[in-house]
């Protein structure tokens, strides 16, 4: 077969069938319908007469042949978006720009993660951060003013897409002489009957409800001593042996004393996770080549990233704060 009859879009086929491992989604980031895809693959494996996807009821896999074909499909499509991009960029003289909204009270660590992502096509990319509360932000990418936002255990909403980054636990911090202390990890049902030091529904009223509502709904009413906006006021507030302080893994590190001793909540709906949100309709081939290439270097790290509390998004995975 001549290689004149082979265009970009074969290529791009190829690539994400291999990345998407789903017919099904690679149809939907493609712009196909499925059998239209389902089509578009036949007639490509027709022409190099060989197979390049297995199909089964998990995805689809590239074969030995195909793995070989991805790899040389992944330059052609990369050096073909940098030329058009490096042409555009020529012409109006303006390099790439990101606006990533990342909660006021993300770990340093989350930042420089987000510096740390070099996309191969975009070589003169400019990330600007913006800090908010969460709920600012969604509202940010909802109003096309930011492009990403990095937002914590979001609701549902139909306007907002976000990939899964991390997830923890929350931490629950007693004084030494505290019942809990010495345990090794709590459930619902030990924290409810002891008075809180619980976080303001501005911060997050999404976990805020959800938490309060189950406990009363299970446990009964709820006694709470403190409401706080920021966990470093937690310290100063936990003065007695019979109060619990909700807080985050980040902000356990932040109030470390031989005073306090802090227990992870084990608990199947209450915790914290972190994702990556965008606009559900948003199709820039620099936002998804950002968000893959930023999810493989979460997938670099070793140490699991931690969340500290006010960070929000509202999304089909999304929240507020």
């Amino acid at each position: 077969m001549a290689d004149g009859q082979f265009r970009i879009r074969d290529m791009e086929i190829v690539v994400a069938l291999h990345e998407e491992g789903n017919m099904t989604q690679a149809a939907k980031r493609l712009g196909f319908t499925e059998p239209a895809l389902s089509k578009q693959l036949k007639e490509i494996e027709r022409r190099i007469q060989t197979s390049l996807f297995e199909r089964g009821t998990g995805g689809v896999v590239a074969t030995a042949s195909g793995r070989a074909f991805v790899a040389h499909a992944m330059e052609i499509v990369q050096l073909c978006r940098r030329a058009v991009h490096e042409a555009h960029e020529s012409k109006h003289n303006e390099p790439s720009r990101l606006r990533i909204g990342v909660s006021t009270f993300h770990p340093l660590s989350v930042i420089q993660l987000l510096h740390s992502v070099e996309l191969r096509l975009y070589r003169n990319l400019s990330v600007e951060i913006v800090s908010a509360y969460s709920l600012d932000l969604i509202s940010r990418v909802q109003q096309h003013e930011l492009d990403l936002a990095l937002v914590t255990t979001p609701p549902p909403n139909s306007q907002i897409t976000s990939v899964h980054v991390a997830k923890n636990p929350f931490m629950i911090a007693v004084r030494e002489n505290h019942p809990l202390a010495g345990s090794a990890s709590v459930r619902l049902n030990e924290v409810a009957p002891y008075p809180w030091i619980f976080f303001n529904r501005s911060v997050h009223y999404h976990l805020h409800d959800m938490i309060q509502q189950r406990v009363k709904q299970e446990y009964g009413p709820i006694s709470i001593r403190h409401l706080v906006s920021h966990e470093d006021q937690i310290a100063a507030l936990l003065t007695d042996d019979q109060t619990v302080a909700w807080i985050t893994p980040n902000g356990r590190d932040k109030l470390s004393s031989s005073e306090f001793r802090f227990v992870p909540l084990l608990d199947s709906q209450i915790h914290l996770e972190m994702r990556l949100a965008t606009r559900a309709n948003n199709n820039s081939p620099l936002v998804s080549e950002y968000v893959r290439s930023f999810m493989k270097r979460v997938e670099e790290q070793r140490a699991p990233l931690q969340l500290q509390l006010p960070i929000v998004l509202r999304g089909n995975e999304a929240v507020h704060e």
